[in-house]
């Protein structure tokens, strides 16, 4: 596991309606970008709904990566990705504040 690198990213909403919003047009999406990102080296990648802090509407996606050339390679589909969802669902973005955090797996104790 020491090579597996990981991407968790935090986006917190303004308010509920925009979360589900956001929401609705990723569950278009993102299975067919995880099918471009798989056969690059994705392991994982999944969205959950953070309850807190208390009364916050935080959703936090994780994904990982077999090694940091996976990890370079998939992060080239992210950044076009990035551009064509601006284009198409900025309106959704207004309010939100997007974290992301990188690092690589020290220790595994699953």
């Amino acid at each position: 596991m020491p090579d597996t690198v990981i991407s968790f990213t935090t986006v917190e909403y303004p308010d509920e309606a925009s979360m589900q919003q956001a929401r609705e047009a990723f569950q278009q999406e993102m299975g067919p970008l995880a099918d471009k990102l798989r056969p690059l080296g994705m392991t994982s990648f999944h969205s959950s709904r953070l309850f807190l802090p208390e009364g916050k509407f935080i959703i936090a996606n994780w994904l990982e990566y077999r090694d940091m050339a996976a990890y370079e390679a998939c992060d080239k589909i992210w950044q076009e990705t990035g551009e064509e969802f601006a284009e198409k669902y900025g309106h959704l973005f207004e309010g939100v504040t997007i974290t992301p955090h990188r690092g690589e797996v020290m220790d595994d104790y699953s």
